[in-house]
């Protein structure tokens, strides 16, 4: 009598887990995605974030570390170029925050450092990194140099 009962109770769990499977594989469906309507917003987006232009950051000069006696510093000009057309008034509004990071971050540099091509993208991604973090959302995408010299 109990053996009968387990058997049955068995193939009422079998059935329920057939069922169960066969509901998920084939009445749960998700809805389709519109692949012309995805490509043209692809698009759309590829065109509108080529069309951001950068905002220029005024030529400043920092004093580097410097072993030597001689002193050493970094003239710099560079243009940011943010994720989105409307966070450019937040860019020059907080210029001020762009230099304070630039001047921490080089003059803890050696300038042999800097004047290298590594230097300057471990420059780019140190800045663009600390600026979104003090703004608190990605706002810099791309750092352009625009004048660089190392003296």
């Amino acid at each position: 009598m109990v053996q009968k009962i387990l058997i049955l109770l068995n193939l009422v769990i079998v059935l329920a887990g057939a069922g169960l499977v066969f509901y998920s594989h084939n009445m749960i469906k998700p809805e389709p995605t519109n692949q012309a309507a995805e490509a043209e917003k692809m698009k759309t987006d590829a065109i509108e974030s080529s069309q951001i232009q950068p905002v220029p950051i005024k030529k400043f000069v920092v004093n580097l570390h410097s072993r030597s006696s001689r002193l050493r510093y970094l003239d710099l000009e560079m243009n940011v170029l943010p994720f989105h057309e409307d966070q450019k008034e937040l860019i020059k509004a907080n210029e001020h925050i762009f230099k304070d990071i630039v001047i921490e971050i080089a003059s803890h540099l050696e300038p042999d450092e800097l004047d290298s091509v590594t230097g300057k993208i471990l420059l780019e991604n140190k800045i663009k990194k600390q600026v979104n973090a003090k703004l608190g959302q990605p706002v810099v995408k791309q750092i352009y140099f625009s004048g660089f010299v190392v003296q």
